[in-house]
């Protein structure tokens, strides 16, 4: 007699070709069902509005970009494992008191493992405060006033050289133009980076024999350009020299064409260099120099981004725009951080005393990556990279100084206004 089958009885019978998709399945994915290994929880502040809300976009990006590329690979890999990166950032409204608050934030909430630097040197004081208390190695690529680094701080790493030696460079190539200037005049921001800056412009000229025929800074908050510039004018500078942020330096271009003054060339600490310079001011942003810190063309290369010019590739594609120096030393803080986590074998959550060696990992030697020689001095800042000074030429930032590195030569003077 046939048997029949109980209707309540489970019946575990599935087809050959069910049974056939499920291998397939598992062969193709065999980590499926594991448990994912920890992610390395990763945070900065940075300013997303305020003055500095530009400027601290690019950063943003940076970051970003560090994570999506190591991220594509799977994440950090830690002794044969691979931990994913997670961003936690905040918005600090350009305002150092509320970076500081949010680092603290990410600190003992968030629990982040490993903390960035934003934008600003202002912000990065009161952020490095922070990471100095509770023993957070800070990487920065964004900050390098002189205060940052007097404090005796140990947990502060600046990818950048000290705001007065990176535009020392804008100085040294000055006698070797033709006609050879004579005369300088230097205005900057009574902030602490652009304050710096301009006193670095002052060091470094007096250095090479030129004269100073104007000195001032003037509040970040200042409206009228155009006042201000006719002073400058008076003097009959051969060059205007302007420790500056990119609104600063947006807003000095805008005045100089509209008092019609036109010095045989004007350098900036900083603002030309991001791409929001020559979009706001179109074919009047031509002739300008700018301090830089990394260019492209520059033969540094690493195992992780490869050239210079493959990180420049892929960060085109990814935002369409050219990176910033201040986004590629960013970067540059992200990698030696996570190679400090690779070399030392340390997984998250990360540890007190993990982070000491961190700390003592990123002054125990010389990193090279696609950003170029970096090498901390005691104090934090990075000894050992070259400024560099780039003129915007034909809508595009040209490297033309030093020499022997550069990709092109400098347009000098630069055209009168009115004959634009």
């Amino acid at each position: 007699m046939r048997s029949r089958r109980n209707p309540h009885r489970p019946c575990f019978f599935l087809p050959g070709r069910v049974i056939f998709l499920l291998i397939a399945v598992l062969l193709l994915f065999p980590g499926h069902g594991e448990a994912a290994e920890k992610a390395f929880r990763v945070g900065f502040t940075v300013p997303l509005t305020g003055a500095f809300g530009k400027d601290g976009s690019l950063v943003k990006d940076a970051y970003v970009f560090w994570k999506e590329a190591v991220n594509g690979q799977g994440g950090i890999e830690v002794q044969g494992k691979r931990h994913p990166v997670e961003l936690i950032f905040y918005d600090d409204k350009s305002e150092p008191q509320t970076s500081a608050k949010l680092v603290e934030k990410l600190i003992t909430e968030d629990r982040v493992d490993l903390l960035l630097g934003g934008f600003g040197s202002s912000q990065i004081m009161a952020a490095s405060a922070v990471s100095e208390k509770f023993r957070y190695p800070l990487t920065s690529g964004a900050a390098s006033t002189l205060r940052l680094f007097d404090r005796g701080f140990k947990y502060y790493f600046s990818l950048l050289g000290k705001a007065p030696e990176e535009v020392r460079g804008c100085v040294e190539i000055l006698p070797t133009l033709s006609p050879p200037p004579k005369s300088v005049a230097i205005i900057g921001a009574n902030v602490p980076f652009s304050a710096d800056a301009a006193d670095g412009f002052k060091e470094y000229a007096q250095k090479v024999g030129l004269q100073v025929v104007h000195f001032e800074l003037f509040p970040m908050s200042l409206g009228d350009y155009n006042s201000l510039l006719s002073k400058v004018k008076a003097k009959k500078p051969d060059i205007l020299l302007v420790g500056s942020h990119s609104l600063v330096a947006i807003r000095t271009v805008k005045a100089l064409k509209e008092i019609d003054f036109s010095p045989f060339g004007v350098f900036f600490s900083y603002g030309p260099t991001v791409p929001d310079f020559v979009d706001s001011l179109g074919k009047d942003a031509e002739y300008v120099f700018a301090a830089s810190e990394w260019t492209p063309n520059l033969p540094y290369r690493d195992d992780f981004f490869g050239s210079a010019r493959d990180f420049y590739s892929r960060y085109v594609k990814r935002f369409n725009r050219s990176p910033d120096f201040v986004e590629a030393a960013s970067v540059a803080g992200a990698l030696i951080q996570m190679q400090a986590v690779q070399e030392l074998g340390l997984k998250p959550p990360l540890k007190d005393p993990d982070r000491e060696k961190i700390m003592k990992f990123l002054y125990s030697k010389r990193f090279d990556n696609f950003y170029g020689p970096i090498r901390f001095a005691p104090d934090g800042a990075n000894e050992i990279h070259p400024p560099l000074v780039v003129q915007i030429q034909g809508g595009r930032l040209t490297h033309v100084y030093p020499p022997g590195a550069a990709e092109g030569k400098p347009v000098f003077p630069m055209k009168p206004w009115k004959t634009r």
